[in-house]
């Protein structure tokens, strides 16, 4: 394991294997951090709890509307999905305008769950995310510059 002063190498590669694709998201594309949110919950031991855009929950849900840099979108999440008292950490691929992590914080928040932190594999901090989430720590992996 690298000491704090070292960059892991892994990191490099990580960051090398990252294929950049102008103006993404596309319509109709979405859902990427489920490919890191349930193997994390796992190796926690923790439960995963999806938030999805709207329609795609089956039952109740709980809706946030939020900005992108893009426009607008609402993540939605299932009423009964935690219990006020939890505690939650938020998975998510990227982190550029901090809105989704931002709707996601209030969507938990408004049910009393309490937000440990924030992680993301990739941050784009030329477009100030960090700064719409309220102080929570935020883990990255990658970031763009």
């Amino acid at each position: 394991m690298a000491s704090q002063d070292e960059q892991d190498p892994r990191i490099s590669n990580i960051s090398s294997a990252i294929r950049v694709i102008p103006d993404f998201p596309k319509p109709g594309i979405e859902a990427r951090g489920f490919i890191f949110g349930p193997p994390i919950a796992l190796a926690i031991g923790a439960k995963f709890v999806p938030m999805r855009k709207p329609n795609k929950l089956p039952g109740e849900v709980l809706s946030e509307e939020y900005s992108l840099e893009y426009g607008k979108d609402t993540m939605e999440m299932h009423v009964d999905a935690v219990k006020a008292g939890e505690r939650a950490l938020i998975i998510d691929d990227l982190v550029a305008t901090g809105g989704t992590l931002s709707a996601a914080i209030s969507l938990l928040e408004r049910v009393g769950v309490h937000v440990v932190e924030c992680a993301c594999v990739i941050e784009l901090p030329e477009l100030k995310g960090r700064e719409r989430l309220g102080g929570k720590p935020l883990f990255v992996l990658v970031s763009s510059t």
